[in-house]
């Protein structure tokens, strides 16, 4: 499970990754097949991380957090490698709803690479 530090859970601060907040902070975002990812610095020694999953990508509450529980950990495995003073937006797209844990890894660990976090 990933820390209480390293998540975003207010809706303000899931607020400031749209509009004109998040290109006066310099936002980066990419988009692969399956995710969605936007980050930005917020001066903050530790990075932060939120998920976004939409009834439309599976309507019961145990797929979604299925979904969200293989993000957590991947980010988890990950966290000692990556930039620190980045908040990062993972949004899911509905393509994810029967893919394996690796197809899922990978792409995250691709599009983390590409915002420049890995």
């Amino acid at each position: 499970m990933l820390d209480k530090k390293n998540r975003i859970t207010k809706q303000k601060e899931f607020d400031a990754f749209f509009g004109r907040e998040f290109k006066q902070k310099k936002g980066r975002n990419t988009a692969g097949q399956l995710l969605i990812v936007k980050c930005f610095n917020n001066g903050i020694d530790n990075p932060r991380f939120g998920f976004i999953i939409s009834n439309k990508i599976d309507k019961r509450a145990t797929g979604r957090n299925k979904i969200k529980r293989q993000l957590r950990e991947i980010i988890r495995l990950k966290l000692d490698k990556l930039k620190i003073k980045n908040d990062c937006l993972i949004i899911v797209k509905s393509a994810i709803k029967d893919k394996e844990y690796l197809v899922i890894e990978k792409e995250l660990i691709y599009l983390l690479k590409q915002v420049g976090l890995l």
